[in-house]
């Protein structure tokens, strides 16, 4: 099941999106013990509940004060993206 922006409206469907790896969000999330925001599709450990925080964007996470994963890259395009253009 993939979800959509209606389906991910509240923070408690973000977090059973971000268990999922959902990829079809429209959504990043932080982690306050590690000062990273990411994708929900990062393969990154999942964080405890409590220490997760969601944003609409990645410009509103840095407005936060939280730094883009190394891994996922949330301000560049996702790799499926990057793959597509070079096909």
């Amino acid at each position: 099941m993939t979800m959509t922006t209606e389906t991910v409206a509240t923070d408690d469907a973000r977090w059973d999106a971000l268990r999922r790896r959902e990829s079809d969000t429209s959504f990043t999330y932080a982690v306050l013990t590690t000062g990273i925001y990411c994708r929900s599709t990062c393969a990154s450990r999942l964080p405890r509940r409590e220490n997760v925080r969601f944003f609409a964007s990645p410009a509103a996470a840095e407005k936060a004060g939280y730094r883009p994963c190394k891994r996922c890259r949330p301000t560049e395009a996702s790799a499926a993206e990057r793959q597509s253009a070079l096909i």
